[in-house]
Formats: C-alpha cells, sequence, structure tokens
C-alpha cells in the first residue's frame, strides 16, 4: 500500500476429515477463495479504502490488506503517527488480488525455504526467505532500515524462529 497503513483482516479454515486442524490454502478450492475474500470484505466493513487492497494468501490464511483512509489516519493517536516503523512482515505465498501493485517487497519469494509447520503435513510450513531473488532483497532491504531504527540485530528473528521450531 505504498507505505499507508492498512487494516488487516484474515482467515484460515479446518480441515473437515481431522478436525481442528488446519487447512493449508493449497487445498482451497476457487469458490473456497471467492468466498473467503467476500467475508473479509464483510468482516472490514466501511473501514478503510476498498479501492486500495490485496488479498494474499499464507500457508493457513488468506488475508486482505486495506489501506486505511486520510480521514482515520486523521484519528489515530500522535504517538502512531510519530511510531517508527518496528516490522516487517514476510512474505506472502501468494498474491491473489490487488488493486494497486505493491512494492517489490511485499512479493512472494521465488525460491522460499520451507519451515515445517506441522512435520506430518508437508503442506503446512512457514515460507522462509531464500535471501537471493530479487523479492528477497527488496525485503532485505527494507528490514535492515527497520532493524537500524530500532537498534536490532538484523539476524534476530532467523534466531528466535530456530529457537522456536528446534524444539524441547
Amino acid at each position: 500500500m505504498r507505505g499507508t497503513p492498512v487494516w488487516l483482516a484474515s482467515l484460515s479454515r479446518q480441515s473437515t476429515v481431522i478436525r481442528g486442524k488446519p487447512l493449508s490454502t493449497s487445498l482451497w478450492s476457487q469458490r473456497t477463495r471467492d468466498e473467503s475474500a467476500v467475508l473479509l470484505r464483510r468482516l472490514l466493513g466501511p473501514a478503510g479504502n476498498p479501492n486500495r487492497e490485496r488479498i494474499f494468501r499464507m500457508q493457513i490464511t488468506m488475508c486482505l490488506h486495506r489501506a486505511i483512509t486520510a480521514e482515520e489516519y486523521q484519528q489515530t493517536p500522535d504517538w502512531f503517527k510519530t511510531a517508527q516503523t518496528t516490522d516487517l512482515a514476510g512474505g506472502p505465498v501468494e498474491i491473489l488480488y490487488e488493486s494497486e501493485e505493491g512494492s517489490l517487497s511485499t512479493r512472494p519469494c521465488l525460491k522460499p525455504d520451507k519451515q515445517p509447520l506441522d512435520p506430518r503435513d508437508p503442506l503446512l510450513w512457514l515460507p522462509l526467505d531464500c535471501g537471493q531473488c530479487e523479492t528477497c532483497q527488496a525485503r532485505k532491504v527494507a528490514q535492515d532500515a527497520r532493524d537500524r531504527l530500532v537498534g536490532a540485530s538484523p539476524v534476530y528473528l532467523s534466531d528466535q524462529l530456530q529457537e522456536v521450531f528446534s524444539g524441547p
């Protein structure tokens, strides 16, 4: 959204075969995707600018970003307007719809490493940037700028992910 703050709505679906197990978005039918987009838009209702939105999928969630309006921005507290950016979400797995093209850093990695979310289901994985493609290079530039602003080590997220997924 070219730096404009966004409203975010996301949803996941559960497997009808194994109760309580998330269903990979790669298995969603086109009808399910279409119905999910309708639901996400209904959830956001009149919030934001519906002419500036994108719908994308992660491995277990479908997400809608909608840019906030100038009027909504004016209603945000002063601390929000003056706060430095502190994080950049990882890249999506697939862009499903955009009303305006996002920056290169918002595109999917072309060759992501796949960190398993459930070792029993190869379709449930967290994309980890390859670091080599132009999308990842653009995301790295944005992340490095963020890290300089907040004084974080550029590898802090990778270290945290390794700790979480390495288990007890």
